[in-house]
Protein backbone atom coordinates (compact mmCIF):
# COMPACT_ATOMS: atom_id res chain seq x y z
CA UNK A 1 0.00 0.00 0.00
CA UNK A 2 1.36 3.48 -0.71
CA UNK A 3 2.07 5.95 1.85
CA UNK A 4 0.63 9.27 1.69
CA UNK A 5 3.74 11.60 1.26
CA UNK A 6 2.28 15.23 1.76
CA UNK A 7 -0.76 16.96 3.27
CA UNK A 8 -2.03 18.08 -0.01
CA UNK A 9 -2.09 14.53 -0.72
CA UNK A 10 -3.53 13.34 2.56
CA UNK A 11 -6.56 16.01 2.08
CA UNK A 12 -7.34 15.06 -1.78
CA UNK A 13 -6.93 11.05 -1.00
CA UNK A 14 -10.28 9.11 -0.35
CA UNK A 15 -9.53 9.75 3.38
CA UNK A 16 -11.95 12.80 3.66
CA UNK A 17 -14.95 11.08 2.48
CA UNK A 18 -14.12 8.19 4.70
CA UNK A 19 -14.23 9.98 7.46
CA UNK A 20 -17.54 11.95 6.32
CA UNK A 21 -19.53 8.62 5.91
CA UNK A 22 -17.65 7.20 8.86
CA UNK A 23 -19.46 9.65 11.10
CA UNK A 24 -22.17 11.50 9.07
CA UNK A 25 -23.60 14.19 10.51
CA UNK A 26 -21.59 13.80 13.93
CA UNK A 27 -18.69 15.19 12.48
CA UNK A 28 -17.43 18.69 13.27
CA UNK A 29 -13.49 18.43 12.65
CA UNK A 30 -10.91 15.70 11.31
CA UNK A 31 -7.32 17.30 11.21
CA UNK A 32 -3.78 16.05 11.31
CA UNK A 33 -1.68 17.52 14.20
CA UNK A 34 1.43 17.20 16.13
CA UNK A 35 5.08 15.97 15.22
CA UNK A 36 3.67 15.49 11.21
CA UNK A 37 3.22 18.81 10.47
CA UNK A 38 6.85 20.36 12.72
CA UNK A 39 10.49 20.15 10.44
CA UNK A 40 12.26 17.37 9.99
CA UNK A 41 9.07 15.21 9.88
CA UNK A 42 9.34 12.22 7.21
CA UNK A 43 6.54 10.13 5.69
CA UNK A 44 8.43 7.59 4.99
CA UNK A 45 9.83 7.00 8.84
CA UNK A 46 6.53 8.26 10.75
CA UNK A 47 2.98 8.07 10.46
CA UNK A 48 0.59 11.19 9.86
CA UNK A 49 -1.29 11.86 13.45
CA UNK A 50 -5.03 11.97 12.76
CA UNK A 51 -7.50 13.82 15.69
CA UNK A 52 -11.37 14.46 15.36
CA UNK A 53 -13.75 16.24 17.49
CA UNK A 54 -16.86 15.00 16.92
CA UNK A 55 -20.41 16.32 18.45
CA UNK A 56 -21.06 12.85 20.63
CA UNK A 57 -18.16 10.19 21.29
CA UNK A 58 -19.32 7.80 23.17
CA UNK A 59 -17.81 3.80 22.28
CA UNK A 60 -21.33 3.70 19.60
CA UNK A 61 -19.92 6.78 18.13
CA UNK A 62 -16.54 5.89 17.86
CA UNK A 63 -17.40 1.89 16.07
CA UNK A 64 -17.01 3.05 12.63
CA UNK A 65 -13.64 4.31 12.83
CA UNK A 66 -12.38 1.57 14.57
CA UNK A 67 -13.46 -0.15 11.22
CA UNK A 68 -10.95 2.15 9.58
CA UNK A 69 -7.73 1.23 11.47
CA UNK A 70 -6.40 -1.18 10.06
CA UNK A 71 -6.70 0.17 6.94
CA UNK A 72 -5.03 3.31 8.33
CA UNK A 73 -1.97 1.62 9.64
CA UNK A 74 -1.32 0.21 6.51
CA UNK A 75 -0.79 3.87 5.04
CA UNK A 76 0.76 5.50 8.08
CA UNK A 77 -1.82 7.08 9.15
CA UNK A 78 -2.39 6.81 13.08
CA UNK A 79 -5.49 8.03 14.61
CA UNK A 80 -5.33 9.46 18.09
CA UNK A 81 -8.02 12.25 20.06
CA UNK A 82 -11.51 11.70 20.01
CA UNK A 83 -12.80 15.24 21.31
CA UNK A 84 -16.88 16.65 21.46
CA UNK A 85 -16.49 20.41 21.69
CA UNK A 86 -17.66 20.51 25.34
CA UNK A 87 -14.68 18.09 26.62
CA UNK A 88 -12.39 20.65 24.97
CA UNK A 89 -14.15 23.80 26.22
CA UNK A 90 -13.98 21.94 29.61
CA UNK A 91 -10.54 20.93 29.58
CA UNK A 92 -8.57 24.60 28.71
CA UNK A 93 -7.39 25.00 32.48
CA UNK A 94 -6.25 21.06 32.19
CA UNK A 95 -4.52 21.40 28.79
CA UNK A 96 -3.81 24.29 27.55
CA UNK A 97 -0.67 23.88 26.12
CA UNK A 98 -1.98 20.71 24.05
CA UNK A 99 -4.53 22.96 22.57
CA UNK A 100 -2.52 25.31 21.92
CA UNK A 101 -0.20 23.11 19.57
CA UNK A 102 -3.33 21.97 17.86
CA UNK A 103 -4.92 25.91 17.29
CA UNK A 104 -1.51 26.63 15.84
CA UNK A 105 -0.21 23.58 13.85
CA UNK A 106 -3.33 21.99 12.31
CA UNK A 107 -4.22 20.60 8.76
CA UNK A 108 -7.96 20.19 8.69
CA UNK A 109 -8.71 17.27 6.40
CA UNK A 110 -12.72 17.80 6.77
CA UNK A 111 -14.98 19.98 8.29
CA UNK A 112 -14.23 22.96 10.60
CA UNK A 113 -11.09 24.24 11.58
CA UNK A 114 -10.04 22.96 14.73
CA UNK A 115 -9.98 25.12 18.07
CA UNK A 116 -10.46 28.31 15.57
CA UNK A 117 -11.50 30.05 18.52
CA UNK A 118 -9.16 29.02 21.23
CA UNK A 119 -7.45 31.42 23.29
CA UNK A 120 -5.11 29.89 26.38
CA UNK A 121 -5.48 31.42 29.66
CA UNK A 122 -1.66 32.46 30.69
CA UNK A 123 -1.31 31.78 33.99
CA UNK A 124 -2.78 28.23 33.54
CA UNK A 125 -0.37 27.93 30.23
CA UNK A 126 2.40 29.25 32.72
CA UNK A 127 1.14 26.30 35.47
CA UNK A 128 1.36 23.61 32.99
CA UNK A 129 5.18 24.43 31.63
CA UNK A 130 6.42 25.03 34.69
CA UNK A 131 4.93 21.65 36.18
CA UNK A 132 5.64 19.62 32.84
CA UNK A 133 9.36 21.29 32.81
CA UNK A 134 10.03 20.46 36.80
CA UNK A 135 9.11 16.77 36.00
CA UNK A 136 11.49 16.75 33.26
CA UNK A 137 14.18 17.92 35.48
CA UNK A 138 13.89 15.15 38.12
CA UNK A 139 14.39 12.53 34.56
CA UNK A 140 17.15 13.83 33.32
CA UNK A 141 18.51 13.76 37.08
CA UNK A 142 17.82 10.65 37.32
CA UNK A 143 19.39 9.60 33.84
CA UNK A 144 22.38 11.45 34.41
CA UNK A 145 23.30 9.15 37.87
CA UNK A 146 22.63 5.93 35.46
CA UNK A 147 24.99 7.94 32.25
CA UNK A 148 28.45 5.92 32.84
CA UNK A 149 26.09 2.43 32.24
CA UNK A 150 24.68 4.07 28.82
CA UNK A 151 26.54 2.76 26.15
CA UNK A 152 25.18 5.69 24.28
CA UNK A 153 25.43 8.99 26.99
CA UNK A 154 24.26 11.43 24.17
CA UNK A 155 20.93 9.71 24.22
CA UNK A 156 20.44 11.63 27.37
CA UNK A 157 19.66 14.81 25.20
CA UNK A 158 17.66 12.89 22.39
CA UNK A 159 15.32 11.23 24.62
CA UNK A 160 14.74 14.44 26.21
CA UNK A 161 13.66 17.20 23.27
CA UNK A 162 10.44 15.37 22.13
CA UNK A 163 8.98 16.54 25.82
CA UNK A 164 11.55 19.60 26.41
CA UNK A 165 10.91 20.85 22.71
CA UNK A 166 6.90 21.21 22.91
CA UNK A 167 7.08 22.73 26.78
CA UNK A 168 9.81 25.71 25.14
CA UNK A 169 7.24 26.19 22.57
CA UNK A 170 4.73 26.98 25.51
CA UNK A 171 7.57 28.96 27.09
CA UNK A 172 7.78 31.03 24.15
CA UNK A 173 4.71 31.82 24.01
CA UNK A 174 4.02 32.80 27.20
CA UNK A 175 7.35 35.33 27.00
CA UNK A 176 6.18 36.79 23.35
CA UNK A 177 2.94 36.05 22.64
CA UNK A 178 3.79 34.25 19.45
CA UNK A 179 3.80 30.44 18.46
CA UNK A 180 7.30 29.75 17.00
CA UNK A 181 7.60 29.45 12.97
CA UNK A 182 10.16 26.64 13.76
CA UNK A 183 12.53 24.68 16.32
CA UNK A 184 15.23 27.62 15.59
CA UNK A 185 13.33 30.02 17.56
CA UNK A 186 13.51 28.62 20.09
CA UNK A 187 17.07 27.29 20.33
CA UNK A 188 17.77 31.28 19.83
CA UNK A 189 15.74 32.02 22.84
CA UNK A 190 16.91 29.46 24.49
CA UNK A 191 20.47 28.48 23.24
CA UNK A 192 21.94 26.33 26.23
CA UNK A 193 19.42 23.62 25.21
CA UNK A 194 20.87 23.11 21.78
CA UNK A 195 22.05 19.41 21.86
CA UNK A 196 25.85 19.60 21.90
CA UNK A 197 28.45 17.77 18.99
CA UNK A 198 28.67 14.38 20.18
CA UNK A 199 32.14 13.17 21.68
CA UNK A 200 34.27 10.39 23.68
CA UNK A 201 35.68 12.44 26.20
CA UNK A 202 34.43 11.99 29.34
CA UNK A 203 34.65 14.82 31.28
CA UNK A 204 33.30 16.51 28.72
CA UNK A 205 30.12 14.57 28.47
CA UNK A 206 29.68 14.96 31.97
CA UNK A 207 30.33 19.23 31.35
CA UNK A 208 27.47 19.41 29.04
CA UNK A 209 25.16 17.46 30.18
CA UNK A 210 25.40 19.83 33.22
CA UNK A 211 25.02 22.91 31.20
CA UNK A 212 22.15 21.19 29.50
CA UNK A 213 20.36 20.51 33.59
CA UNK A 214 21.64 23.95 33.92
CA UNK A 215 20.07 25.77 31.35
CA UNK A 216 16.38 24.03 32.06
CA UNK A 217 16.60 24.30 35.55
CA UNK A 218 17.00 28.37 34.71
CA UNK A 219 14.19 27.88 31.96
CA UNK A 220 11.71 26.60 35.35
CA UNK A 221 12.90 29.40 37.02
CA UNK A 222 12.44 31.82 34.59
CA UNK A 223 8.84 30.29 34.38
CA UNK A 224 8.34 30.26 37.67
CA UNK A 225 8.84 34.05 38.22
CA UNK A 226 6.10 35.23 35.32
CA UNK A 227 3.48 37.51 35.92
CA UNK A 228 0.76 36.95 33.69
Amino acid sequence: MRKILSVAEFQNSEWPKLFEEAFGDNLVSAFIHGDCLMEGYSALEFPWTVSFILKSNSVEDMLPLQKLTAKAKRENIEFNHVFTRYEIKSSQDVFPLEFLHIKSRNATICGETPLADFSPNLAELRIECERELRGLLVHLRRAFLYIKEDRHPHGIYVRSQPTLLPLLYGVYFLATGKYPENHEQVYEMFPGVRIPNMTDDKNLIISNINKHIEAVTAIVNQVDAMKV
